[in-house]
Parts: C-alpha cells; sequence; structure tokens
C-alpha cells in the first residue's frame, strides 16, 4: 500500500505533554486508592517496594520498545515491530492477539466499574444493589468509553488532560492530606528489610501486581503517527507518563501505610477497598464514597484512550488489506480517526461481557464475590493475551536491526543492549511472572480461562497462516513508515 493512503491519520493531533497523559491515563494511576491492598498482603510494611521494582522493571523491558518508537511512528502499536522483525505472518498474528487484548480490556473495565459502584454500596451501606443496577452500570462503562474513543486524537488529548489530571491532583491532594494529619510517619516504610514476608513477599508481590500496574504503557504508540514529533516525543512522554504513575501510586500507598498503627496494616491487604479502612480515620466517610464514584467516572473516560489504541489496531490491519473490509478501515471525515473501528470494538466488547457475565451468574449467582471473580478472570484473559503480544515484538528489534545495519546508524553498544541483553533478560522475566503471576496458581474459574485463551490463541495463528497460503495476508504499512526513517537519516536519533 502506498505511503500516502498510510498517513491519512491526522498527523500532528497530540502533543507532549498529552502523549505523557495519555500514557498515565491508560495505567490508570489514579485508581490507585483501590488498587493497592494486594501490597500490603504479600509485603507488610514494605508495600512501596513492589511499586519501585514494578516501575524499575518496566523501564527495562520497555527498551526494545521505545527504539522502536523512534523508527516507526505506526497506529499499529506493537505489531509493527513484530513485523519488522520478523515479517508479516509474525506482525498480524501478534495484532490479533494484540487487539483481544484490549477487547477483554474493555470486559474488565466494565466489570471492575460495576463492581466498584456495587461494592462501595454494599460495603458503607449493607445493601447489595439490584442486578439490573450492576448489568447497566458495566454497559454504560462500555457505552461512556465507545463515546471517548470515537473523538479526534486532539479532542481526545485535551478531554484526558483536563480529567486526567485534575483526578491526579484529588488523588495526590487526599495522600497529601492523610500523610499530613497522619501521627505514623516514619522512615520504617521505606526499608525493604521490613516486608512481612521477606524479599520473597515483595518479589512476588512485584511479579503477581506490581509489574501489571504497568502493563498499559504503550498507549501512545497507537497515536505516534497523529502525534507532534513522535520519534522525538512518544519515548519520551512514555518514561514521563510511567514515572508519573510511579509517583501518583507510591504517594497513595504511603499515605495508607501511615494511616494506621503498624499492627492494623493487616487489614489494609484483606480489604477490597482498602483507602475505606484507612483514609476515612481522617476523611468522612461520604466524601470517601463520593470519591470512588468521582473515580469511576474518570476512569470510565480514561477507558478511551484504550478502545481508541484498539481501533487504531484494526484500522491500520484494514490499511495492510489484511481485513477485506473498506467500511471498517474508513476514517471518519470531520474526526479523521476510526471511528467505525471504535464501533466494532464496542459491539464486540459488550457480546464478550455479556457472554461472561451470563456463564457467571448462571455458574456463582449474583453475589458480592461473584461479581468480584468476574472481573479477576477478565483480568487475567486480558493479562495472558498481554503476554503473547509482548513476546514477539520484545525480540524483533535486533532482526530488524541486522537486516538494515547500514541505514540504522546506531552505536554498537546500544544495539547489544537495546535489541539483544534486554529481550533476553526481559523474556526471562516473562516467563517467570507468567509462571509466578498465573500458572502457579490456576484454580478455578481461571484455569478455563487459560484454556479458552489457548484454543482462541491457535484459532488465530492458523487464521493468520491460512491468509498466508491463500495470498491474502495483505501488505506492510509499517515497512513503508520504517523506510522514512532510514531515509532522513537515523543518525540524529542516536542520542
Amino acid at each position: 500500500m502506498a505511503l500516502g493512503e498510510a498517513r491519512t491519520l491526522k498527523r500532528n493531533s497530540i502533543g507532549f505533554f498529552a502523549f505523557i497523559v495519555l500514557t498515565f491515563t491508560g495505567l490508570a494511576a489514579y485508581i490507585a486508592p483501590i488498587e493497592v491492598s494486594p501490597f500490603f498482603s504479600y509485603a507488610g510494611a514494605a508495600a512501596l517496594w513492589p511499586i519501585i521494582l514494578g516501575f524499575v522493571l518496566f523501564a527495562l523491558v520497555s527498551l526494545p520498545i521505545l527504539e522502536y518508537s523512534r523508527i516507526a511512528p505506526f497506529a499499529g502499536g506493537y505489531y509493527g515491530l513484530a513485523e519488522l522483525g520478523f515479517g508479516r505472518v509474525s506482525g498480524k498474528f501478534t495484532a490479533l492477539v494484540n487487539y483481544s487484548f484490549y477487547n477483554f480490556v474493555q470486559v474488565a473495565n466494565g466489570f471492575f466499574i460495576g463492581w466498584l459502584v456495587v461494592d462501595t454500596i454494599d460495603l458503607i451501606y449493607g445493601v447489595l444493589v439490584s442486578f439490573w443496577i450492576w448489568v447497566l452500570v458495566t454497559i454504560v462503562t462500555l457505552l461512556v468509553t465507545y463515546l471517548v474513543g470515537s473523538l479526534s486524537a486532539k479532542n481526545l488529548g485535551r478531554l484526558l488532560t483536563v480529567a486526567g489530571t485534575t483526578m491526579a491532583v484529588i488523588v495526590i491532594a487526599f495522600s497529601l492530606y492523610v500523610i499530613i494529619k497522619s501521627p505514623y510517619n516514619s522512615a520504617y516504610y521505606f526499608n525493604p528489610a521490613n516486608s512481612s514476608a521477606g524479599f520473597g513477599g515483595i518479589a512476588t508481590a512485584t511479579a503477581v501486581v506490581g509489574f501489571f500496574l504497568f502493563a498499559g504503557y504503550g498507549i501512545a504508540l497507537f497515536f505516534s503517527e497523529e502525534g507532534v514529533q513522535s520519534r522525538k516525543n512518544v519515548w519520551k512522554a512514555i518514561y514521563g507518563g510511567l514515572i508519573v504513575a510511579t509517583l501518583i501510586i507510591g504517594i497513595v500507598t504511603y499515605s495508607m501505610l501511615v494511616a494506621v498503627p503498624r499492627g492494623e496494616l493487616a487489614a489494609i491487604g484483606t480489604s477490597a477497598l482498602p483507602q475505606l479502612v484507612t483514609w476515612i480515620h481522617y476523611i468522612p466517610t461520604p466524601v470517601l464514597v463520593g470519591l470512588n464514584f468521582l473515580i469511576a467516572i474518570i476512569a470510565m473516560l480514561g477507558f478511551g484512550s484504550q478502545t481508541g489504541s484498539q481501533a487504531r489496531i484494526l484500522y491500520s490491519l484494514g490499511r495492510d488489506d489484511f481485513i477485506k473490509n473498506n467500511w471498517v478501515k474508513k476514517l471518519n471525515p470531520k474526526s479523521s480517526i476510526p471511528s467505525r473501528a471504535v464501533l466494532v470494538n464496542l459491539i464486540l466488547a459488550l457480546v464478550s461481557m455479556l457472554l461472561v457475565m451470563a456463564i457467571f451468574i448462571h455458574i456463582y449467582g449474583y453475589n458480592p464475590n461473584s461479581i468480584a471473580v468476574a472481573w479477576f478472570v477478565s483480568g487475567t484473559i486480558s493479562t495472558l493475551f498481554w503476554f503473547l503480544h509482548h513476546f514477539i515484538p520484545e525480540v524483533g528489534l535486533y532482526p530488524f536491526i541486522r537486516k538494515h545495519r547500514k541505514d540504522i546508524k546506531f552505536s554498537t553498544g546500544r544495539i547489544i543492549v537495546s535489541s539483544l541483553i534486554v529481550p533476553i533478560v526481559a523474556t526471562a522475566m516473562f516467563i517467570y511472572i507468567f509462571y509466578l503471576g498465573i500458572v502457579s496458581d490456576l484454580v478455578e474459574p481461571y484455569f478455563g480461562a487459560l484454556i479458552g485463551v489457548v484454543i482462541l490463541t491457535f484459532v488465530l495463528l492458523g487464521y493468520v497462516i491460512f491468509k498466508y497460503y491463500r495470498h491474502t495476508i495483505g501488505s506492510s504499512a509499517v515497512s513503508d513508515i520504517a523506510k522514512e526513517f532510514f531515509e532522513q537519516g537515523s543518525k540524529e536519533d542516536d542520542s
């Protein structure tokens, strides 16, 4: 496909700061008051350290991906590097797995907001809301996600900049208020030796939870074709977003550590809503309930960046003629975004969510535990797909550089570190974390989820191979985009 057609997304729509916001809203750092309890259950008083190690690990393993962002700003995201490194079969397979990941991220998002609303009301007021209210909240979540994801790239960046930054400021303000008021502030909580389960507890917390705090770091990749000076800005913005998210989550976690006496830390680890057993000593209950609902609203807006990323995968597959459907890849004439692909995302996510919902309610009934497990299982499915769509791109940089060594003026040391050492270490780390966080505790219904993901993965692989042998696998727009890098000269990026 001609490069002119590959550039139909509107350039210069997202600036550097908006890319940072896209990253930390994609990481949903502002929901930290709700998601940090596992750090306490695994690491106790050293709950800060899984966050720190999780950041360090992601800063490391993301290096090959960020090097790729400096070569080819590509709306298809990760599958571009897989394709540049190993060819179209690997690329298109990665794209379908990445798309499946985002589909179940949307499902998990719907269940998360539904659980948050139901569990907050149940925990504070002792009332289990109607089953149909839960269903309505999950559906509304996907509808709001769809509407936000349908915005132009510039307006999406503006909305998330206002909403995401405001929510981050509010969460930090609550945390700092608790820290200032608390009589329990201490350097004790910064010492990893104070982990309740030793360093093993910190390592487990990092693998099971801390690592996944940052799994959504790559959202900016999918908007890179629409960015301002994306080759220079995207990788910096991703690191910036990771740092901002780490600071937000770290401040929230410390505020909970010092909110109660050390002897009561175990209660935080067993609470589904940790801020309600910590901050409640300093902030009135109605205010905390209001905060939970505000987090739910802002989270729904933030999820729009995820379906926007997902839509750009579908658009890119259409642009490559892998999907033989002009309707899907056609851009909205006003917003210049793949709005029809966003609609497809909504339909698939709704169908998937309602199917999972029907299965869980039939087997487990409607109760606070079953709706939480529905969220956890959907999150597990998306996590499994995350691993699958990261393995190939993570090791794809070296074969690409080797094929174009004369054109890419990276130093030898940079090539060895970013395309060989880091991918090898990252792959080993992925396998270990996959085992520790997923495989080592596969009870039902999580085992059934794993089997389903394995089956679907082989179906997707078979479909790609089938299209390859039928000569309908399509072209490679990312290869055309990479040529620009060679034409401009890569030496300027060797910094």
